[in-house]
Protein backbone atom coordinates (compact mmCIF):
# COMPACT_ATOMS: atom_id res chain seq x y z
CA UNK A 1 0.00 0.00 0.00
CA UNK A 2 1.18 3.39 -0.91
CA UNK A 3 2.09 6.05 1.89
CA UNK A 4 -1.01 7.07 3.38
CA UNK A 5 -1.82 10.81 2.85
CA UNK A 6 -2.42 12.91 6.02
CA UNK A 7 -5.22 15.45 6.93
CA UNK A 8 -4.05 18.30 5.01
CA UNK A 9 -2.77 16.33 1.67
CA UNK A 10 -5.75 13.92 1.13
CA UNK A 11 -8.08 14.37 -1.64
CA UNK A 12 -11.34 15.46 -0.82
CA UNK A 13 -13.48 13.88 -3.45
CA UNK A 14 -16.60 12.39 -1.85
CA UNK A 15 -18.54 15.01 -2.77
CA UNK A 16 -19.68 15.75 0.87
CA UNK A 17 -18.07 16.66 3.64
CA UNK A 18 -19.97 13.31 5.51
CA UNK A 19 -18.03 11.21 2.89
CA UNK A 20 -15.03 12.83 3.01
CA UNK A 21 -14.91 12.45 6.97
CA UNK A 22 -15.51 8.61 6.10
CA UNK A 23 -12.58 8.64 3.75
CA UNK A 24 -10.13 10.00 6.19
CA UNK A 25 -10.40 5.85 7.82
CA UNK A 26 -9.75 4.29 4.88
CA UNK A 27 -6.60 3.80 2.26
CA UNK A 28 -6.70 1.18 -1.03
CA UNK A 29 -9.86 -0.30 0.76
CA UNK A 30 -7.87 -0.91 4.35
CA UNK A 31 -8.81 0.70 7.38
CA UNK A 32 -5.95 3.73 7.97
CA UNK A 33 -6.07 6.48 10.60
CA UNK A 34 -5.62 9.95 9.75
CA UNK A 35 -7.34 11.38 12.74
CA UNK A 36 -4.38 11.92 15.00
CA UNK A 37 -5.23 14.55 16.88
CA UNK A 38 -8.57 17.26 17.53
CA UNK A 39 -6.31 19.49 15.27
CA UNK A 40 -6.64 17.04 12.48
CA UNK A 41 -10.50 17.44 12.85
CA UNK A 42 -10.17 21.45 13.05
CA UNK A 43 -8.09 20.94 9.88
CA UNK A 44 -10.52 19.13 7.91
CA UNK A 45 -13.26 21.32 9.01
CA UNK A 46 -11.40 24.27 7.71
CA UNK A 47 -10.98 22.49 4.37
CA UNK A 48 -14.41 21.53 3.67
CA UNK A 49 -15.62 24.97 5.07
CA UNK A 50 -17.78 23.48 7.81
CA UNK A 51 -17.05 26.02 10.28
CA UNK A 52 -16.49 29.33 10.32
CA UNK A 53 -12.75 31.01 10.80
CA UNK A 54 -13.79 32.49 14.22
CA UNK A 55 -15.06 29.48 15.43
CA UNK A 56 -12.35 26.74 14.21
CA UNK A 57 -9.70 29.48 16.11
CA UNK A 58 -11.60 29.23 19.26
CA UNK A 59 -12.10 25.36 18.95
CA UNK A 60 -8.10 25.37 18.76
CA UNK A 61 -7.19 27.71 21.57
CA UNK A 62 -9.83 25.36 24.03
CA UNK A 63 -8.44 22.48 22.98
CA UNK A 64 -4.93 23.42 23.22
CA UNK A 65 -5.78 24.75 26.91
CA UNK A 66 -7.95 21.72 27.69
CA UNK A 67 -5.81 18.63 26.27
CA UNK A 68 -8.04 15.73 28.15
CA UNK A 69 -11.39 17.25 27.04
CA UNK A 70 -9.63 17.60 23.26
CA UNK A 71 -8.25 13.95 23.69
CA UNK A 72 -11.86 12.67 24.55
CA UNK A 73 -13.74 14.31 21.38
CA UNK A 74 -10.94 12.91 19.26
CA UNK A 75 -11.75 8.91 20.57
CA UNK A 76 -15.53 10.34 19.96
CA UNK A 77 -15.31 11.93 16.38
CA UNK A 78 -13.62 8.41 15.55
CA UNK A 79 -16.44 6.43 17.13
CA UNK A 80 -19.03 8.82 15.19
CA UNK A 81 -16.99 8.07 12.16
CA UNK A 82 -17.23 3.97 12.81
CA UNK A 83 -20.98 4.13 12.80
CA UNK A 84 -21.09 6.05 9.47
CA UNK A 85 -18.69 3.96 7.43
CA UNK A 86 -20.69 1.11 8.57
CA UNK A 87 -24.10 2.51 7.44
CA UNK A 88 -22.69 3.52 4.51
CA UNK A 89 -20.80 1.18 3.16
CA UNK A 90 -23.84 -0.74 3.44
CA UNK A 91 -25.79 1.58 1.53
CA UNK A 92 -23.34 1.35 -1.05
CA UNK A 93 -23.06 -1.88 -1.71
CA UNK A 94 -27.15 -2.67 -1.47
CA UNK A 95 -26.96 -4.12 1.87
CA UNK A 96 -28.76 -1.95 4.00
CA UNK A 97 -30.73 -5.54 5.37
CA UNK A 98 -26.97 -6.31 6.86
CA UNK A 99 -27.23 -2.97 9.13
CA UNK A 100 -27.41 -4.10 12.94
CA UNK A 101 -29.79 -2.24 15.66
CA UNK A 102 -26.39 -2.16 17.64
CA UNK A 103 -24.91 0.23 14.42
CA UNK A 104 -27.93 1.77 14.03
CA UNK A 105 -28.30 2.71 17.19
CA UNK A 106 -24.61 4.11 17.89
CA UNK A 107 -25.65 6.56 14.21
CA UNK A 108 -28.86 7.76 15.24
CA UNK A 109 -27.48 9.03 18.52
CA UNK A 110 -24.56 11.08 17.16
CA UNK A 111 -27.19 12.08 14.61
CA UNK A 112 -29.90 12.77 17.23
CA UNK A 113 -27.20 14.82 19.30
CA UNK A 114 -26.02 16.83 16.34
CA UNK A 115 -29.70 18.06 15.55
CA UNK A 116 -30.29 18.74 18.97
CA UNK A 117 -27.17 21.62 18.97
CA UNK A 118 -28.49 23.29 16.02
CA UNK A 119 -30.14 26.30 16.80
CA UNK A 120 -31.96 29.19 14.54
CA UNK A 121 -29.47 32.71 14.94
CA UNK A 122 -29.84 36.22 13.03
CA UNK A 123 -27.47 36.91 10.86
CA UNK A 124 -27.80 39.99 8.67
CA UNK A 125 -31.36 40.30 7.29
CA UNK A 126 -32.37 36.91 8.04
CA UNK A 127 -32.75 33.81 10.61
CA UNK A 128 -29.90 30.98 9.78
CA UNK A 129 -29.48 27.54 11.24
CA UNK A 130 -26.19 27.43 13.03
CA UNK A 131 -24.82 24.95 15.48
CA UNK A 132 -24.95 26.03 19.55
CA UNK A 133 -21.79 28.39 19.89
CA UNK A 134 -20.92 27.24 23.69
CA UNK A 135 -17.12 27.36 23.83
CA UNK A 136 -17.49 24.61 25.90
CA UNK A 137 -18.59 22.63 22.95
CA UNK A 138 -15.30 21.48 21.28
CA UNK A 139 -17.63 18.64 19.64
CA UNK A 140 -19.17 21.19 17.19
CA UNK A 141 -16.32 20.02 15.09
CA UNK A 142 -17.92 16.62 14.74
CA UNK A 143 -21.33 17.79 14.66
CA UNK A 144 -20.85 19.53 11.72
CA UNK A 145 -19.84 15.96 10.34
CA UNK A 146 -23.04 14.02 11.61
CA UNK A 147 -25.01 17.13 10.61
CA UNK A 148 -23.65 16.46 6.97
CA UNK A 149 -24.58 12.80 6.77
CA UNK A 150 -28.25 13.60 8.10
CA UNK A 151 -28.42 16.43 5.05
CA UNK A 152 -27.32 13.90 3.03
CA UNK A 153 -30.21 11.25 3.76
CA UNK A 154 -32.75 13.71 3.69
CA UNK A 155 -31.98 15.66 0.92
CA UNK A 156 -30.34 13.70 -1.73
CA UNK A 157 -30.38 10.28 -3.63
CA UNK A 158 -29.40 7.70 -1.57
CA UNK A 159 -28.73 6.10 -4.45
CA UNK A 160 -25.52 8.34 -5.22
CA UNK A 161 -23.59 6.92 -2.64
CA UNK A 162 -20.96 5.02 -4.27
CA UNK A 163 -17.34 3.34 -3.31
CA UNK A 164 -14.93 3.72 -5.54
CA UNK A 165 -13.64 0.64 -7.19
CA UNK A 166 -9.79 1.36 -7.17
CA UNK A 167 -8.92 2.95 -3.78
CA UNK A 168 -12.51 2.23 -1.55
CA UNK A 169 -13.29 5.79 -1.07
CA UNK A 170 -17.26 6.97 -0.75
CA UNK A 171 -18.22 9.39 -3.10
CA UNK A 172 -21.56 11.23 -4.30
CA UNK A 173 -22.30 10.42 -7.98
CA UNK A 174 -23.48 13.46 -9.58
CA UNK A 175 -22.91 12.74 -12.91
CA UNK A 176 -25.72 12.83 -15.39
CA UNK A 177 -25.80 9.26 -16.17
CA UNK A 178 -24.72 7.86 -12.86
CA UNK A 179 -22.64 5.36 -13.80
CA UNK A 180 -19.20 7.14 -12.07
CA UNK A 181 -17.06 4.36 -11.14
CA UNK A 182 -14.25 5.93 -9.33
CA UNK A 183 -13.69 8.75 -6.71
CA UNK A 184 -11.71 10.43 -9.56
CA UNK A 185 -10.85 10.05 -12.82
CA UNK A 186 -7.85 11.80 -12.67
CA UNK A 187 -6.38 9.56 -10.53
CA UNK A 188 -7.62 5.90 -9.49
CA UNK A 189 -9.72 6.08 -12.44
CA UNK A 190 -6.62 6.87 -14.91
CA UNK A 191 -4.78 3.79 -12.96
CA UNK A 192 -7.84 1.31 -12.78
CA UNK A 193 -7.16 1.79 -16.51
CA UNK A 194 -3.83 1.43 -16.73
CA UNK A 195 -3.61 -1.44 -14.61
CA UNK A 196 -6.51 -3.21 -16.82
CA UNK A 197 -4.48 -2.06 -19.99
CA UNK A 198 -1.15 -4.02 -18.74
CA UNK A 199 -3.19 -7.14 -17.71
CA UNK A 200 -4.90 -7.44 -21.02
CA UNK A 201 -0.53 -7.08 -22.75
CA UNK A 202 0.31 -9.54 -20.39
CA UNK A 203 -2.58 -12.72 -21.52
CA UNK A 204 -1.57 -11.27 -24.81
CA UNK A 205 1.80 -12.32 -24.61
CA UNK A 206 1.32 -15.44 -22.86
CA UNK A 207 -1.17 -16.20 -25.78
Amino acid sequence: MAKVSTIAEMDLTGGIACLDFINTALSDHLPVERLHSYSDLLVLSRRLSLLDTATLDTLELIANQNSAQAERVLLEARKVRQSMLGVFDALASGQLQQVTAQLLTSFNGSVHEALCERNFSVQGNELAMTLERSEKQLMQAVWSFSLSAYDLLTTRDQQLVKQCGACGWFFLDETKNHRRKWCDMQTCGTNQKARRYYQRKKLASLG
